[in-house]
């Protein structure tokens, strides 16, 4: 039995994502792609709160001499463009950037609840008047996240050196590193789990679950946003309820896959034969008990390695192992002269990653190393299509109203992959 992203080959069994109950057409595995590189550093992060008498303060800075950008007539207008706008958009969390001649500056705005409250609700990214603020789209939003999410009891001031030394690692976040943040983060990994459950929830609810998740209150605005940006989630208000509503539109997890390439090395005998063997008896063994998991209780199963999974994903030292070993199995020499790592580090991923079921180390007659991808762990999103009859059934047993589970079921309706899909199911 051999697993590759699209199931179980040779054995007539259904795929990981049929075990799911979604049609594999619907399911989306993510590029591994790396698109966006920065070629000069910034020159610094800050982070600044509102004060009702002093205006913008700065709370926080990196490196400690930054001044470009931070006296008060710049901050002040930056404060009023994010500010004073009249619509509800213009006062959640979002990115901007502003052009001051000899330098630019790429803002988050933490949103009006942050800034009401006298909480940090701003980080500034100063760059060269060369540099392109775009490219720091994706990657300040997360930063900001997490000093947001800080904000209350000051850790994040620690945090921000730190931080400012991972911008450019975050910009050169592949679309399956972005999503595996999501699930690597305690607050956001409990949103999508509870709403790969029951598809939706109103956002005083959710605060609730929230607070009871972290011990604190924290703004779902911050929560939301990547999820919203990432076509995760929607949002939406309903006549008669008295708080914001959120759908889930796309389920996201990581399950372990086997690549196609590996599967193609081992069938073509493109591996010494003892290693193909030795391979293929500890894979069997391995992922025909995974898939015993996987059916015996199959959120269980995702959700209880969803977090140390994507902590691999994110760690860009065992993710470039991850990276070159999809191509391929490759020998530990060749492995170790694709990689940047000293010896000793190197050591260390391999360690880590075969103590994890990700890869297989196996000599051959002659000595020599050879490194396999075991479990490929992939970060994939599918159409929750199990969720139609879900709603249906919370509405019949009266624990949805009806409004919020029509408009949940139009919101499927719209998102599903066809375009043009029918809901099948009908509110009694």
């Amino acid at each position: 039995m051999i697993i590759d992203s699209r199931g179980i080959l040779g054995t007539g069994c259904p795929s990981y994502l049929s075990l799911v109950g979604v049609p594999e057409s619907t399911s989306t595995p993510q590029s591994h792609d790396i698109t966006l590189e920065i070629t000069t550093v910034p020159e610094g992060l800050a982070v600044l709160k509102w004060d009702d008498e002093l205006g913008p303060v700065v709370t926080a800075k990196t490196p400690k001499k930054l001044q470009t950008g931070l006296d008060p007539t710049t901050s002040m207008r930056v404060y009023g463009i994010a500010t004073l706008g009249e619509t509800e958009e213009s006062q959640k969390p979002g990115f901007s950037s502003l052009a001051f001649g000899e330098f630019k500056l790429a803002v988050y705005y933490g949103g009006l609840n942050m800034h009401l409250k006298g909480l940090p609700s701003m980080v500034f990214l100063v760059l060269g008047s060369d540099e392109d603020p775009d490219v720091y789209k994706d990657a300040l939003p997360e930063i900001g996240t997490q000093i947001f999410l800080n904000a209350e009891d000051d850790s994040y001031k620690s945090m921000v050196p730190k931080l400012f030394k991972q911008i450019a690692r975050y910009t050169q976040m592949s679309a399956e590193q972005r999503q595996a943040s999501i699930l690597n983060d305690p607050v956001r990994r409990t949103i999508v789990q509870t709403l790969m459950k029951n598809g939706t929830i109103q956002s005083t609810d959710l605060e609730q679950m929230i607070f009871e998740e972290v011990g604190k209150k924290i703004d779902v605005d911050l929560v939301l946003r990547p999820l919203v940006k990432m076509g995760i989630i929607a949002t939406g208000w309903v006549e008669g309820l008295s708080s914001e509503v959120i759908y889930l539109t796309r389920a996201l997890f990581i399950l372990r896959t086997i690549s196609p390439e590996t599967t193609k090395a081992v069938r073509k005998g493109k591996l010494p034969t003892d290693v193909a063997e030795s391979f293929l008896q500890s894979s069997r063994r391995y992922h025909r008990e995974y898939v015993a998991r996987l059916r015996k209780d199959l959120f269980e199963t995702i959700w209880s390695e969803a977090e140390d999974l994507a902590k691999y994903v994110l760690d860009f030292e065992a993710y470039d192992i991850i990276q070159i070993l999809r191509k391929g199995p490759t020998e530990r020499e060749l492995l170790k002269a694709e990689v940047d790592l000293s010896a000793s580090k190197f050591r260390k991923q391999l360690s880590s990653l075969e103590k994890a079921n990700i890869i297989s180390r196996i000599n051959d007659e002659e000595g020599r190393e050879h490194i396999l991808l075991k479990s490929d762990p992939e970060v994939a999103t599918v159409y929750p299509e199990w969720l139609i009859q879900r709603t249906v059934d919370l509405y019949n047993d009266e624990e949805l109203v009806s409004r919020q589970a029509m408009h949940y079921l139009e919101v499927l309706r719209r998102s599903h992959p066809s375009g043009v899909g029918k809901i099948a199911a009908e509110v009694e």
